[in-house]
């Protein structure tokens, strides 16, 4: 049996190390990354004018299963769209020896090009290693970004990382589930966003977005805007009426955001909550008057 320990004794240990990793196939002129060392592999594509991209991300959990995720959002505020396949530990050899055949930790080292497209999708790869004890390797762990200047092997080796992971993804079945819908206010050219609870109402109120409504106060605690038509409510929760909730007031067809907790009443049910609890305190500070809502697709 080959143990690093013989490497050492034939020789210096910079010399073992490297008789190791071209027995191994590394490329990297140093120890070999091994696929029990490898917490995570992700690679991610997008950004530019349209906010939208998709990623995959092969990781071990917590309790010990390997998944694969995959995700895909159309443009900024699209939801997003998510597949989780459940794998097992030998996805990580393949993803070990493409880091290894293509010298994927050195090309990490590569400098960014100066020819780089503004506002243009650019693609990563990174890998997270765990060290002896389970812990973050800072040392072992690298990313690489599309926008680095590459050798021509090294971007073939970055290009297999995706192609690995689709093939992965290809030869399983998975999981899909979608974000919630968000609904967002804009007034005077400010954004305030919700996440919508699924339920009938929510789904009929985003369905006829997007909406020109007029803001209005009622009481110490709440905005309204009222509606052409009665939702349908069917299976709608009733609401509690607590701060940063979006509900409906089926006796006067109107929607209620609470900015102050509020209290249970007949006929009041809920739509969503504020996507960021800051956002309570400046919707308390909008001045009536016109406004517009828009949903997610």
């Amino acid at each position: 049996m080959i143990t690093r320990r013989t490497f050492v004794q034939l020789g210096s240990e910079v010399g073992a190390m490297s008789l190791l990793g071209s027995l191994l196939g590394c490329k990297d002129g140093g120890a070999p990354i091994e696929a029990s060392r490898i917490k995570s592999v992700r690679c991610s594509y997008g950004g530019g004018m349209t906010g939208g991209g998709e990623s995959s991300e092969l990781a071990r959990q917590k309790d010990g299963t390997v998944t694969l995720v995959t995700s895909e959002r159309e443009w900024h505020n699209s939801r997003e769209r998510t597949v989780t396949y459940t794998l097992d530990e030998s996805a990580f050899e393949r993803l070990a020896e493409i880091a290894n055949d293509y010298g994927l930790r050195r090309a990490s080292e590569r400098k960014m090009s100066d020819l780089i497209a503004l506002d243009a999708p650019t693609r990563s790869v990174s890998y997270t290693l765990m060290d002896e004890n389970g812990g973050y390797d800072l040392d072992g762990s690298f990313s690489i970004h599309s926008d680095q200047e590459l050798t021509e092997r090294e971007r073939e080796g970055f290009n297999a990382v995706s192609v690995a992971l689709a093939e992965l993804a290809g030869s399983h079945e998975g999981v899909e589930s979608v974000e919630p819908r968000r609904l967002s206010l804009a007034v005077r050219g400010v954004q305030y966003q919700f996440i919508l609870n699924g339920s009938s109402a929510a789904e009929d109120l985003a369905s006829r977005c997007p909406l020109d409504i007029v803001l209005e106060n009622y009481a110490d605690n709440e905005k309204i805007f009222y509606l052409d038509e009665p939702l349908d409510t069917g299976d709608t929760p009733l609401a509690t009426g607590a701060a940063g909730t979006l509900c409906y007031f089926e006796p006067w067809n109107d929607v209620v955001i609470f900015y102050g907790d509020g209290a249970p009443y007949e006929g009041l049910y809920e739509l969503g909550t504020v996507q960021d609890s800051w956002d309570v305190q400046y919707i308390a500070e909008i001045e009536p008057g016109e406004a517009s809502i828009y949903c997610s697709e």
